[in-house]
């Protein structure tokens, strides 16, 4: 199967030639599109995409921070490896412009969602350990992640930060709470506040109460100035 210019161009942007270019087309191939041609679409290349990436992350955190418990790997991990993350990691290889979806899901943009960019970002980690093996997939995966700093240990989880750091000067927790909840169902957003004391800390944003809540305490945070020094 020859592969089109436009996936050439991706190719380009992903770092990483397919020798089966079908790899590639079916980790771009949703599942609306797939229906409407009669194909393969990329649900099972995502499946594998997805314990590829969590294995290379794994893998490397192992290695870089030895003196780190599983607690904290496993957050790290969790941040890298994140739907907010590999979505913006497919904008910026402009996998948006190759997706192949159906017609209503082109109507309603659907290639503009954070949860189907992550998806077929996956897919496409997926074609290429295939492609390629893992030492390829980890060539590709790991420059393409966020620089990781390990100042921002304290804020991987803000949440759990935040109610540390205010039982330990305070002897007391924060609450979280709804405040706005808008948008169509499939791309709903949600403003979480969290209050101490009667005080609204924090607004956060996000596409999932979870997201914005963990957006909420990473503002309080900052209003508290805390730093990754504040605490160990």
């Amino acid at each position: 199967m020859k592969i089109n210019r436009g996936q050439e161009k991706l190719e380009d942007n992903i770092g990483y030639t397919f020798k089966h270019k079908s790899l590639l087309s079916q980790a771009l191939t949703h599942k609306s599109y797939a229906r409407a041609k009669g194909i393969e679409d990329n649900e099972r290349l995502e499946f594998l995409g997805d314990a590829v990436l969590q294995l290379v992350v794994s893998q490397f955190l192992y290695e870089t921070f030895p003196d780190l418990n599983e607690g904290r790997l496993a957050k790290v991990r969790a941040l890298l490896v994140s739907q907010p993350t590999l979505a913006t990691l497919a904008r910026e290889l402009e996998l948006n412009n190759f997706m192949k979806v159906g017609k209503g899901e082109e109507r309603t943009k659907a290639r503009q969602l954070d949860s189907l960019l992550c998806d077929t970002m996956e897919a496409v980690f997926g074609a290429i350990y295939l492609d390629g093996g893992l030492e390829e997939a980890r060539t590709v995966i790991l420059p393409n992640l966020p620089q990781w700093d390990r100042a921002q240990l304290q804020i991987v989880d803000a949440k759990s930060t935040l109610q540390e750091h205010l039982q330990h000067t305070n002897q007391g927790t924060p609450i979280y709470n709804l405040a706005e909840e808008h948008g169509p169902d499939h791309q709903k957003e949600f403003v979480v506040e969290v209050c101490f004391q009667d005080e609204v800390l924090g607004r956060g944003l996000g596409h999932s109460k979870k997201e914005a809540a963990q957006a909420a305490a990473r503002k309080a945070l900052e209003a508290l100035d805390f730093t990754a020094e504040n605490q160990d």
